[in-house]
C-alpha cells in the first residue's frame, strides 16, 4: 500500500501546488496527517518547540498534493474513507474569541491536551469521551483561486463535517487534471459548530482512502456531496450561515430530482418532515451547513 507522509505540508490549496504523489483509481492508499500547531508543542524540548512552530506556520496542514491518474476537469471524484487511526496525543483550544463567541462573554483563552487511547479521549480522570474520528479537510484544487486551508467551498476543503469519516464517500467536482487532492485536519471528535475554533479534538493520525472516477459530474453537483450507508448529504459553505443552509437545501433537492427522479414539490414536502440539517462549523471564514436525508425515505 502506498503511504503518504507528512514530509511535505501545504497550508494552501491550489493548482500551483507541486504534486507529491500519484494514485490510481481504485487504489487503496494511506495518508498520514499532521496535527495542527497547538499546546502539545509546549511539552516538547525547547529545540523541538522552535522546529514545530516554524514548520507549522499556518493552520490545517495537508499532507502533500495527490494526483489521481486519469481524472479530468468536469469529472466527479469520489473519495471513499476507510479506517482511521488516531495518534495518542491530541488537544483542543479556544483563543478567547471567534465567529461563534466574539469575546463579549469574556471566557478568555483556554487549551487542553488530552490522550486518546483504546477508542477513548481521556478528558479527565472522571470523564472519558468516545472517539469518533473524522477528516476536517478533504478537497481538490479550486477552479481559479489558491486559498489557505481555513476555507471550504465547492472544491471541498475545510468542511469540518463529522460525516466525513470511515464508511463515507465524498463526491467532488474536479476542476484540474488529476484533481490535486489535499487531505488533513483530522479530529478525534468534534461537536457541531466547532465552537472552540481549534477543534474538535485536534490530532494527527492515519487514514486509508480510495479514489474513484465516477464519470462526468452531474449538472446539479456544486458543493460536496457526502454519502453513507444510511444518508445522502450536501455540505455547503457561505456567509451568513443561513445562506449556507439554503445552498445545501437547494443542492440536496437537485440531487433528489436528478438521481432519484423526485419532483421538486414532492421532494420539498418530504424534506419538510425528515430533513436533518445543522451547522458543522461556525468559526472558519465561511460557515458549513449540512443538509441530509436518510436513504430509507427515498425511492
Amino acid at each position: 500500500m502506498q503511504r503518504i507522509s507528512t514530509e511535505t505540508l501545504y497550508f494552501e490549496t491550489g493548482a500551483g501546488n507541486t504534486v507529491t504523489h500519484t494514485v490510481q483509481p481504485g487504489e487503496l492508499f494511506e495518508v498520514q496527517t499532521q496535527i495542527n500547531r497547538g499546546p502539545w508543542i509546549d511539552r516538547l524540548p525547547e529545540a523541538e518547540q522552535t522546529y514545530w512552530r516554524e514548520r507549522l506556520r499556518d493552520g490545517n496542514p495537508t499532507s502533500g498534493c495527490i494526483r489521481v491518474e486519469g481524472v479530468r476537469p468536469g469529472d466527479m471524484l469520489s473519495v471513499d474513507v476507510g479506517e482511521i487511526q488516531v495518534d495518542p496525543i491530541a488537544y483542543t483550544s479556544f483563543g478567547g474569541n471567534n465567529g461563534a463567541m466574539p469575546g463579549w462573554l469574556d471566557i478568555g483563552a483556554h487549551a487542553k491536551v488530552v490522550e486518546v487511547r483504546d477508542g477513548l479521549i481521556h478528558w479527565s480522570d472522571e470523564l472519558k469521551l468516545t472517539a469518533r474520528p473524522m477528516l476536517g479537510f478533504v478537497g481538490v484544487a479550486p477552479e481559479k483561486e489558491t486559498l489557505h486551508n481555513g476555507w471550504g467551498g465547492e472544491w471541498g476543503g475545510n468542511l469540518d463535517a463529522p460525516e466525513v469519516t470511515t464508511g463515507a464517500a465524498l463526491h467532488l467536482r474536479v476542476h484540474h487534471e488529476g484533481a490535486l487532492l489535499h487531505v488533513g485536519d483530522m479530529h478525534a471528535l468534534q461537536g457541531d459548530g466547532e465552537i472552540c475554533g481549534a477543534g474538535g479534538i485536534e490530532c494527527g493520525g492515519r487514514v486509508q482512502l480510495t479514489c474513484r472516477i465516477a464519470g462526468a459530474a452531474p449538472e446539479a453537483l456544486r458543493f460536496p456531496r457526502i454519502e453513507t450507508d444510511t444518508h445522502i448529504a450536501v455540505a455547503a459553505n457561505a456567509v451568513p450561515a443561513e445562506d449556507a443552509f439554503r445552498i445545501a437545501l437547494v443542492d440536496l433537492l437537485n440531487w433528489l430530482k436528478e438521481d432519484y427522479g423526485m419532483a421538486y414539490g414532492d421532494a420539498y414536502l418530504l424534506l419538510g418532515q425528515v430533513l436533518e440539517a445543522r451547522v458543522t462549523q461556525f468559526v472558519n471564514p465561511s460557515f458549513t451547513y449540512i443538509a441530509k436525508v436518510a436513504k430509507k425515505y427515498l425511492p
